[in-house]
């Protein structure tokens, strides 16, 4: 933690407490580019893309982790190499980060909003499941996004989907180092889609994304997808994009890649401070662990009484702590959502959850003194009334 005594670093700011650490590793980046001179999909990718694929599961071939410009257009990619076309239905919960819906809207499908499940901020099967009947035929590609770092009910919305012929696409941006069952989430979609933003938990120094396919076949169109639809000789054919990971952010995701669990861990820490300082709270309720799957913390939210949120929020920053709302507004709700596919949608637990949310800052650097800083804040709205 010695580095946290140097002037201007933020204890709160992860991608600045990221940067000072992987600077070497930055440098290094940048001296394989100079020697090899190759600055997109060159021998930087290659390696990330196998190392990746073999960390998701051992028994993928190195060619299944694709490596595309941001997480967004690996969601759009992973639909398009299901099949989904204009017009086609999706399936996806509507508390989600926005992105998720772009990808849909962007090739032109049309958004089915699902429910959450009860107390959770994940996708509920059986409204899923109900979906589908009222719908039946319509259903093109499921969306199942592990918000937060939870874990969806995976072996329940793998076997839906298997039932009724319908692509499970894992939206993992927020759950790189999630588990369930034991392993890492994205093994159970027939596409598992990852955003390296710089405030991911395998973050890179700018925009980066992968979409890894269980199918070589799918895998390799997914390689024409991202670059103009060429083939091995440079001859489009198939429809494609210009979506490519450089080199400069492989080369450094490889080496944090090494480093993952380790991180991971260190979150978890954090989060066990916060158990720790928060669980006496009245009406508070914490984040943590289910049954089948762990949790890898992307973000630490927590739920709250409607009438105590906003004040939390508003004193956590007035003390300077970054506190937020992931997300204020669900999918549905956003003004042009509204305007093109209604704003009428049944999702009960949905609306419930989102006046409750509030995001403590959680990093894996974060010290323990800023953990008792944001407790005194919060104890000072549900134990003192300030």
């Amino acid at each position: 933690m010695r580095l946290l005594g140097l002037p201007g670093l933020d204890p709160y700011n992860f991608p600045q407490q990221e940067a000072w650490r992987y600077r070497r590793a930055l440098r290094r980046a940048q001296n394989r580019i100079v020697a090899s001179g190759q600055v997109i999909l060159g021998p930087g990718v290659a390696a990330f893309e196998a190392a990746f694929a073999a960390w998701i599961d051992p028994a993928l071939a190195p060619e299944s982790a694709v490596g595309v410009a941001n997480g967004t257009d690996a969601l759009e990619l992973a639909l398009r190499a299901a099949g989904v076309g204009p017009g086609d239905a999706v399936a996806l919960p509507s508390h989600t980060a926005y992105a998720t819906l772009a990808a849909v809207l962007r090739l032109g499908g049309r958004p089915l909003f699902i429910d959450l499940a009860s107390e959770r901020p994940v996708l509920c099967p059986e409204a899923l499941e109900q979906a589908i009947a009222s719908h039946p035929g319509a259903v093109r590609a499921v969306i199942a996004v592990h918000l937060y770092g939870e874990a969806c009910d995976l072996g329940r919305l793998s076997a839906l989907c298997e039932r009724q012929g319908i692509p499970l696409i894992e939206d993992c941006a927020q759950a790189c180092g999630t588990r369930y069952a034991g392993q890492p989430v994205g093994r159970h979609g027939r596409f598992a889609c990852f955003s390296f933003y710089p405030t991911k938990n395998l973050a890179a120094c700018g925009d980066g994304g992968a979409v890894v396919a269980r199918s070589p076949d799918d895998a390799e169109h997914l390689r024409r997808l991202r670059f103009y639809g060429w083939d091995a000789s440079r001859q489009a054919v198939q429809f494609g994009v210009n979506s490519r990971l450089d080199e400069l952010q492989a080369w450094l995701l490889a080496t944090k890649l090494n480093d993952l669990e380790r991180r991971i861990a260190q979150r978890r820490q954090v989060a066990e401070w916060y158990r720790q300082e928060l669980a006496e709270l009245p009406a508070l309720r914490l984040p943590g662990d289910g049954e089948l799957w762990r949790h890898s913390y992307h973000l630490y939210v927590v739920q709250l009484l409607p009438a105590l949120r906003d004040r939390a929020l508003a004193a956590c920053r007035a003390q300077g702590i970054p506190a937020g709302l992931h997300y204020p507004l669900a999918c549905h709700q956003h003004a042009y959502a509204a305007e093109r596919f209604g704003s009428r949608w049944s999702l009960p637990h949905t609306e419930a959850l989102l006046p409750r949310i509030l995001s403590l800052p959680l990093h894996p650097y974060l010290p323990r003194r800023q953990v008792r800083q944001v407790a005194r804040a919060l104890r000072g709205v549900l134990v003192e009334g300030r």
